[in-house]
């Protein structure tokens, strides 16, 4: 009979243990690249070409973990195949505080840097970027986005054991307010992830001054 687990079973197990999420998550290392532009800094931003998903946003190089890599790793692979610079040209500054979607990925961004850029000469993916171009770091540090809001919610509509639930169709599901935040820059909307992780940057390089 196999024995049963003591308090010191439990020590041995937890005690020590680096906690991770529950729910498997898909990682993702994202690149917020700058350079200086005028003799000032400046985000290197995308827009996704049509033939992809979510196309037409304008969102920094990035993607899925791949295995065997660091999400560091992940940022610069995917920077040098999405725009065509070569990863040993980035200096990494450091990175900023992760994103949990509620599609289930974790997102890091890393803050990069390349001195000196020419965006209009760069040999870039066409099959994902339709364009490359960059936004002063000032225009952000010093205009707030707006914030807008979309809600999620349960649809009981679909299958599920509602009956083995206490009020069935008719428990309260939580109803999710996910604030979505908007920049306009010249005529392009810099919104959603995107905006969300220069919002990050910007207010703790803010902080720190």
């Amino acid at each position: 009979m196999e024995q049963k687990p003591t308090t010191a079973d439990f020590i041995s197990v937890f005690q020590e243990k680096q906690p991770k999420p529950i729910l498997k998550l898909q990682n993702f290392g994202i690149l917020a690249l700058l350079t200086n532009i005028n003799g000032e800094l400046a985000f290197v931003l995308t827009k996704r070409a049509t033939g992809i998903r979510q196309p037409g946003d304008i969102c920094f190089p990035g993607g899925r973990q791949e295995q065997g890599e660091s999400l560091r790793e992940t940022a610069l692979r995917e920077t040098e195949e999405e725009l065509g610079i070569a990863r040993e040209h980035i200096q990494i500054l450091g990175k900023s505080d992760f994103m949990l979607t509620v599609y289930g990925g974790l997102i890091q961004p890393y803050i990069g840097f390349i001195p000196h850029l020419s965006v209009d000469t760069l040999p870039y993916a066409k099959d994902e970027v339709a364009e490359i171009f960059t936004v002063p770091l000032s225009f952000f540090m010093e205009n707030p986005p707006e914030v807008h809001y979309m809600y999620w919610q349960a649809d009981v509509s679909v299958a599920f054991p509602y009956d083995r639930i206490e009020k069935g169709k008719e428990y309260p599901f939580r109803r999710c307010k996910v604030p979505e935040l908007f920049y306009a820059y010249e005529n392009r909307t810099i919104w959603g992830l995107t905006a969300q992780i220069v919002e990050s940057i910007v207010k703790e390089l803010q902080g720190n001054k």
